[in-house]
């Protein structure tokens, strides 16, 4: 079936949906909500009472304060977008300007003031606007974003991974959720939750990857949450590249919620309410399932093997006590597997991969318990400890004409984490705040990876390692504000690898220089350590049957950005930034004629190559480049984000001679945009039209052998031109659409989401088909559309 013509009931969908936009009865919204929240100082986390919330989008405004407990309640506010105000005397004032109002569900505001420096001058806070992280020791390169983003973005299937795409300093990884930060190999990037590192949150993802098909996290149980690019406070241990610091929000307490979506990619439930009527504890749990042999109905490729399958479970449990503080049970964990067995028909055998029989799996999760005290206006704890486990294993048996089994490959992957995170958080004075912790992570391993060799026509056993390793963290920083212009944030964060005995010191700075109420220039840096996944460090070399990487210290990056930032309106933000990133201690090949560096790629599948050899710290990298971004939030229906980057990144191998990365794209330009509008009788609905352009320059790669290659029957490359070869330029084209129902207690949600609309077959460069035996371009999918409906209760 033609997959455009298959979408066919999907553009009738658009059709009615601008059809309803001419119903302009002119009338006020008839439909209401609650608009909630619970309003904390920012540095000490206390609730604030006698806050003033407003909606001022209304005639005649509506209004509320605090309680004792700084919560506030507003009710009857009519559906749709809304601005929402928060004023304190002493603090602040803090507009909100795009906030969705349904009536299937109450809209849950969590604010957050801060102290103003003089009370002489009003100083107003547009927190949609300039997307300030919601960490107070952020320095430089780092931005909030909501999850109403995720759902509204192109191309972005709810995963904030895919919405990051559009970001300053990012370009695509692929087709996947992967992303490539400032030049920076995709495996660098970290995943946090709650305030602490856990697994790559993501189904169907290669070892030692951080991203993967499909997300784990459902955006109807995220909050406001921090990304970050670079330049990273000295709380952040264990990240080179990004950072995606996750923030569940908190169930609600007041009555119980639920919402079901039914889509191409899966179903899924969210529940959510107190656990008892009048009690401020509350529950948060979504569930999800999938369904993408839907999309195979359709003529979408989904896998070259068989259709995926996976479930995942998120959940965010809060128990307030009166005197102990809060306390909190948060997870997310996911399974899945894509299996695939051989025809038992030789006639349809093609290609060498016809005639396997492939089984792969995958699991992952990590879970955790925290607790925050609140101690007095100036000082606050929190405790964290967590549990994290993955496992990944493939298994695929190539069959003779008799369809008689034949072992090819067999790994198994098992990581699992204990770790643990303190913070103190010490306001000594009203401009000066101090903040210092330890984190610990006690790690566990079981690696194998069996694989047949075509030069000796053998199985060879690459990994046999069982063990575990340990690293622990301390970290000191102080934010001082000179004034309300100028503010200085120091710290330093120091590492033990118990592997490798190493230790890392890390100092870190940045300077913030308010030069008017709506222009602020910034430097910051520091020094960074990430270790690499541990099946480099045990992984045998294609000339010894021996582990021979074990003492592997982590790699280290210095990191130096300068930033300027103009807001021209409430609503519309200039920002650049210029970045200098120095890569050293990194671990490459022992081999001066291989040019090898994990610089250069984004999982551990380089440890099945024959040319693999064992691994020093002895190479170095470099990336550096301007980003500039102009951005208007969501304001009056319509917003936009226009990015563009120019950047190198470069590595050294042990010989010396400086080469590509394979993530040199060297530019990309990113074109985030969309409209929407009131629509049906009173205004009560909402129909919006959103679209995606991503141009990046093409990955590069390294010429082919063509003779040896096809003596040996693998790819063999020159190894004295790696990545000198640059793909076709990365563009593609996403588009959505959405219609969203109010009815009086009841809200409907329409999402058609296609990425790649033009079906466009981006590449990244040649490659050996072991499989066909030919040379061909590696071509990643073409159009991926989906659509997805969900109801709220």
């Amino acid at each position: 079936m033609n997959k455009l013509s298959s979408l066919l009931p999907l553009l009738i969908f658009l059709i009615s949906g601008f059809q309803s936009i001419a119903q302009d009865k002119n009338k006020p919204a008839s439909f209401t909500q609650t608009i909630r929240g619970i309003i904390v100082d920012k540095g000490s986390k206390q609730t604030l009472p006698g806050v003033t919330v407003k909606v001022t989008s209304i005639q005649p405004g509506r209004a509320a304060s605090t309680d004792a407990n700084g919560v506030f309640h507003i009710t009857q506010v009519p559906v749709g977008r809304q601005v929402v105000e928060a004023s304190y005397a002493g603090y602040n004032k803090v507009v909100l300007t795009d906030i969705l109002v349904i009536t299937g569900k109450e809209t849950e505001l969590n604010i957050e003031l801060e102290p103003a420096n003089t009370q002489l001058n009003e100083v107003v806070v547009s927190a949609t606007s300039n997307k300030r992280p919601i960490n107070s020791m952020a320095m430089a390169s780092g931005r909030s974003f909501s999850p109403e983003e995720t759902n509204r973005y192109a191309g972005a299937l709810f995963d904030p991974a895919r919405m990051a795409q559009g970001f300053a300093g990012v370009v695509a990884g692929g087709d996947n959720n992967e992303i490539i930060v400032r030049g920076n190999s995709p495996k660098s990037l970290q995943w946090r939750l709650e305030g602490i590192e856990i697994v790559s949150p993501n189904h169907f993802n290669n070892e030692g990857s951080a991203g993967g098909g499909v997300s784990m996290l459902n955006s109807t149980v995220i909050g406001t949450s921090d990304f970050y690019t670079g330049a990273l406070a000295a709380e952040y241990n264990n990240a080179t590249a990004g950072v995606f610091d996750l923030r569940f929000r908190k169930g609600n307490t007041d009555k119980r919620e639920y919402s079901f979506t039914a889509g191409v990619l899966g179903f899924g439930a969210t529940m959510e309410g107190p656990f008892k009527k009048g009690s401020n504890a509350s529950y948060l749990v979504s569930y999800r399932y999938s369904t993408l042999g839907l999309l195979n109905s359709i003529g979408v490729k989904v896998s070259d093997s068989g259709v995926p399958q996976y479930q995942d479970l998120s959940f965010n449990i809060v128990l307030p006590t009166k005197s102990a503080g809060t306390f909190s049970l948060f997870g997310v964990g996911g399974a899945g597997n894509d299996n695939k067995k051989a025809d038992r028909d030789t006639t349809k055998w093609d290609e060498r991969i016809d005639a396997w029989d492939l089984n792969y799996s995958y699991y992952s999760g990590s879970a955790g318990l925290k607790h925050i005290y609140i101690a007095n206006n100036r000082l606050n704890f929190s405790n964290i400890i967590s549990v994290s486990q993955s496992r990944l294993s493939t298994k695929v048996d190539t069959l003779t004409s008799k369809f008689e089994p034949s072992l090819f490959q067999k790994n198994h992957y098992d990581n699992g984490a204990v770790r643990y995170a303190g913070i103190v958080n010490y306001r000594s004075g009203n401009n000066n705040n101090i903040r210092a912790g330890l984190n610990a992570g006690f790690l566990t391993y079981n690696l194998y990876d069996l694989e047949y060799q075509r030069d000796d026509k053998t199985l060879k056993e690459l990994l046999n390692q069982k063990g575990n390793a340990s690293t622990f963290d301390g970290f000191i920083q102080n934010k001082h504000e000179f004034g309300e212009t100028l503010s200085l944030n120091t710290g330093i964060h120091v590492n033990y690898f118990n592997l490798s005995k190493t230790w890392s010191y890390e100092p870190r700075a940045g300077l913030n220089w308010r030069v008017t109420p709506d222009q602020e220039l910034s430097l910051a840096g520091g020094i960074y350590s990430r270790l690499e996944p541990l099946s480099f460090y045990f992984a045998k070399s294609a000339t010894s049957n021996e582990a021979v990487s074990t003492k592997l210290s982590p790699t280290k990056s210095a990191q130096l950005v300068a930033g300027y930032e103009k807001l021209f309106s409430n609503h519309l933000k200039f920002k650049t930034e210029a970045y200098y990133q120095h890569l050293y201690n990194v671990p490459v090949s022992s081999d001066p004629t291989d040019n090898f560096s994990v610089l250069n790629v984004s999982d551990n599948t380089a440890i099945g190559g024959d040319d693999y050899r064992s691994l020093v710290n002895k190479g170095t990298g470099k990336n550096y480049g301007v980003e500039v971004s102009v951005e208007r939030s969501l304001n009056k229906g319509y917003y936009f984000m226009i990015t563009s980057s120019v950047f190198n990144s470069k590595y050294k191998a042990l010989s010396g001679q400086e080469f590509n990365t394979t993530f040199n794209t060297q530019y990309v330009t990113n074109l985030v945009a969309g409209k929407e509008w009131a629509t049906g009788d009173n205004h009560k609905n909402l129909f919006g039209l959103n679209g995606k352009l991503i141009y990046a320059g093409g990955r590069k790669y390294t010429p082919i052998l063509v003779d040896e290659t096809f003596k040996r029957d693998e790819q063999i490359v020159d190894q004295s031109k790696t990545n000198t070869l640059t793909a076709d330029p990365y563009i593609r084209v996403d588009f959505s659409a959405s219609y969203r129902i109010n009815s009086k207690k009841v809200s409907h949600f329409l999402l058609l989401d296609i990425q790649n609309l033009l079906n466009r077959r981006n590449n990244t460069g040649l490659f050996y088909n072991t499989s066909k035996r030919i040379i061909e371009k590696n071509k990643w999918i073409g159009i991926f559309p989906t659509i997805n409906y969900r109801i709220e209760i």
